[in-house]
């Protein structure tokens, strides 16, 4: 009876399969489009996007993209091949040089966007609202592709399904609503060439390699990270040899038509293309060198005999793959060579950072550039990718190799082992990460089940069902893949209920907030159209789009020695500093103003009357222009980092909180303190601020100018209190036998004023600038007492300076 009954689900299921997994893929799209339109929701929702229709985009490089298209749609396609260097309209980005728009940017993603738009707005559709609901829908379409994908090399449905739903979980913030990026664009269009590629090398047919090209061709378009996806294509031209007779006419002549026709479309789109040109460009080559590679093999073929070609051609691979992973040792670690190298043969961008090349500059500043493995412990995700590529991947694909001579698993397993090696080199690409794991978890599982299947023998009216040993074991391994892989991608899913665009939760508040965008609508409506705003180049591009303001650097980071420029401005001292406005064409422009931003923590005794601000913070609470003018603007500005220079000790006291003894110190040098603990014969560093008892922060304009625009508005907030900067209010201190983040219990005993580490308005006072704007968000409540006697509170403080006239005369009449 149970036989029968398992035959008659196993024959529905083997009749009915194809269309019950394209139902269920189908809902599982609608799942990711659900959860990635959560943030949409919740700005809505918040009441913000009301008030600010803006505040439905997030990130940064969304808002480039937005003035692009409404431009497009404003002046016509037409007027796209306009928006150079010479158009004043882009003088809004990167002035005084301004921004070839046109030449600078891909422009794949912004026609897809103008396109859609077209087609929408007649049906009343926003701009702001097709571009935060694109993501969630691209997210959903590769739910299904990759499905297809999976498919397409294990032919399994339920690896096609489980792919699709690990994906569909995975907190994918590119596909979030509102980012609308061309990483969202490079994403989507991933599984999509790999479906058409494996099928091209399935059946190679003209028009499926064609179609695999297009697809790369448009990945090119919209995100210069089609490198990644380009890999199957490479290694398939790479690897076909050692599994195809390629001394058949027939086999080289299909295989050598369609690698051409795949290679030679998107090898076009990136030659007509200007951000390919230069370092980006070894991407476009790498397309022909492969199909080179190929040629080479068929070319021993016909001079050797296909065992002695074999052998000369994996040889050659060998070493070559030898040579590749020896230089990239040696440019790593070799002061200059790499630079030397380019000089001849240019390789930049992402790819240099994937391989583990670290050059010095603005990439070793940026957070999502730093290596992955620095960042803390490994993933979830990468870890089971890792395993599961150890444990199933390989050793199925040699067995594979070996019975069968396919070598779709192979390039699968090549793309996921490459890409998870350039994740672990670069963070950026962990979305790009999240996809591959879901297609190795799909395809663990795809070659587990196609030896799964039960040997079913019908014997007169009876029907028997035999499973061998080794298909329970395999059985056992596949639920144990599942058991493994569902909650490690469920558990992020959370994320999508909590997220809130970049710009309403003001880079990283606690709470949703609108004081960014209320400054930006101040710039916009009480700043002169002609002005000019400085400010870290983050934020570039939300002053130059929605405050309708010149900036001098934005997210593009096209010009590195400008961000360079900016934060010798930021560093040096306020008034030396003056020297560098030149530099950005101020005397062009009929007001400068300079922006600073950054998360404050206020702890305010009513008893003492004394309010202590800390301007840093433990870092997993730290973002704005505080924590990066020590982490990113004196190193760019300096050429080292403050935290390499040796310290020297301030003071030390007990631990009188920790149950394992130990004491605490405070160390500095001319830019920095740091708290650090020593217990158990361990050091541990567990907080840096600004040192506020050195002439080198006093005086640097960042630190001065924003901390003199805190004590002016602060000043009016407790108008009878001592109100004193200190390098932090929040620390980490030891409770216990635990490190625990609490209100600095030196404020209270009065070792930052001891030794002077803090700053008053008599010490950063200044008449260069004139504080025109100061934005505050709603605190939120971090500490108080249980008599109310004091309170500590965080809120995000943006301080808009301006240039005071007669110094901007004083300058712009020398020149």
């Amino acid at each position: 009876m149970k036989n029968n009954i398992f035959i008659l689900v196993y024959r529905l299921w083997d009749k009915h399969s194809r269309i019950v997994t394209a139902i269920v893929v189908v809902l599982i799209a609608f799942i990711a489009f659900w959860l990635r339109m959560q943030q949409y929701f919740n700005v809505t929702s918040s009441g913000i996007a009301s008030v600010y229709p803006e505040a439905k985009l997030d990130e940064l490089d969304t808002f480039f993209n937005y003035w692009v298209v409404s431009y497009l749609d404003k002046n016509g396609l037409q007027s796209w091949t306009s928006l150079t260097s010479t158009n004043p309209a882009t003088c809004v980005f990167w002035y005084p040089s301004c921004r070839n728009v046109f030449a600078s940017d891909l422009q794949g993603h912004i026609l897809t966007i103008y396109l859609l738009y077209e087609i929408f707005k007649s049906f009343g559709v926003s701009l702001y609202d097709l571009m935060a609901i694109l993501p969630p829908v691209m997210g959903a379409l590769v739910t299904i592709f990759i499905a297809l994908t999976v498919n397409e090399v294990t032919n399994s449905k339920i690896a096609s399904i489980t792919a699709a739903l690990i994906y569909s979980l995975f907190f994918i913030s590119r596909e979030v609503a509102g980012f609308t990026v061309k990483y969202s664009f490079g994403l989507f269009i991933a599984p999509i060439a790999l479906w058409l590629h494996f099928r091209a090398l399935k059946s190679p047919k003209i028009y499926n390699f064609a179609l695999a090209g297009i697809a790369l061709a448009y990945g090119a378009s919209v995100w210069t990270g089609i490198g990644l996806t380009a890999i199957p294509v490479y290694a398939s031209m790479i690897f076909l040899p050692f599994v195809k007779d390629l001394s058949s006419k027939t086999v080289f002549k299909e295989y050598l038509t369609g690698f051409a026709i795949e290679s030679t479309i998107p090898f076009i789109v990136m030659y007509l293309m200007p951000t390919y040109h230069g370092g980006r460009f070894v991407l476009a080559i790498a397309y022909y060198i492969a199909l080179a590679i190929f040629v080479f093999a068929w070319l021993l073929h016909i001079l050797f005999k296909r065992r002695k070609a074999m052998k000369i051609y994996a040889a050659i691979f060998v070493a070559s793959i030898i040579l590749a992973g020896t230089l990239i040792i040696l440019f790593d670690t070799v002061p200059g060579l790499y630079e030397q190298f380019t000089k001849f043969i240019p390789i930049a961008g992402k790819i240099m950072l994937g391989l583990g090349i670290r050059p010095p500059g603005v990439p070793a500043t940026v957070a999502e550039y730093q290596p992955l493995y620095e960042l803390g412990s490994l993933p979830q995700y990468m870890i089971l990718t890792l395993m599961l590529m150890i444990f199933i991947l390989i050793p199925m694909t040699i067995y594979i190799l070996i019975k069968s001579k396919t070598i779709s698993l192979l390039i699968m397993l090549i793309w996921i082992g490459l890409t998870w090696y350039a994740t672990y080199n670069l963070s950026y690409f962990v979305d790009y990460m999240k996809l591959v794991t879901a297609a190795c978890v799909g395809l663990s599982l795809g070659v587990l089940f196609q030896y799964l299947k039960p040997e079913i023998r019908v014997v007169g009216r009876l029907t028997r069902v035999k499973v061998s040993f080794m298909q329970i074991i395999g059985i056992i391994v596949a639920i144990i893949v599942l058991i493994a892989s569902i909650p490690v991608a469920f558990a992020e899913s959370n994320q999508y209920y909590i997220s809130y665009t970049m710009i309403s939760r003001a880079e990283g508040f606690f709470l949703p907030t609108t004081v960014w965008l209320d400054t930006l609508k101040f710039i916009r409506f009480n700043t002169s159209p002609n002005a000019l705003i400085l400010s870290w180049w983050d934020y570039g591009y939300w002053i130059s789009v929605i405050g309708n303001r010149s900036t001098v650097a934005d997210g593009a980071t096209i010009n590195s020695t400008r961000i360079h420029v900016l934060a010798q401005f930021f560093t040096m001292p306020y008034e030396s500093a003056l020297q560098y406005l030149n530099q950005f064409g101020i005397c062009k422009k009929s007001d400068v103003y300079v922006l600073i931003f950054s998360p404050i923590d206020v702890y305010v005794n009513y008893s003492s009357k004394n309010v202590y601000i800390g301007l840093n913070s433990p870092s997993q609470f730290s973002f704005g222009d505080m924590a990066k003018f020590i982490s990113a603007i004196i190193y760019l500005a300096t050429g080292s980092s403050p935290l390499s220079i040796p310290l020297t000790t301030i003071t030390s006291y007990p631990a009188s909180a920790s149950s394992l003894g130990g004491y605490n110190e405070l160390a500095s040098n001319k830019w920095v303190v740091a708290k650090r603990v020593y217990v158990g014969g361990s050091q541990y560093t567990v907080e840096i601020g600004l040192n506020w008892n050195s002439s080198t922060v006093l005086n640097a304009t960042m630190p001065r100018l924003y901390a003199w625009s805190i004590l002016q508005t602060f000043s009016k907030m407790y108008p009878s209190y001592n109100i004193k900067i200190v390098p932090w209010v929040l620390g980490y201190e030891l409770i216990g036998s635990s490190f625990t983040v609490v209100v600095e219990p030196v404020l209270e005993s009065k070792y930052f004023e001891s030794y002077g580490i803090y700053a008053t308005i008599k010490n950063v006072n200044q008449s260069l600038y004139s504080l025109a704007y100061a934005g505050i968000s709603q605190p939120f409540k971090l500490f108080i007492a249980s008599n109310r006697s004091a309170e500590a509170y965080r809120v995000v403080f943006i301080a808009l300076l301006k240039l005071n006239s007669n110094v901007y005369n004083s300058i712009c009449t020398k020149h």
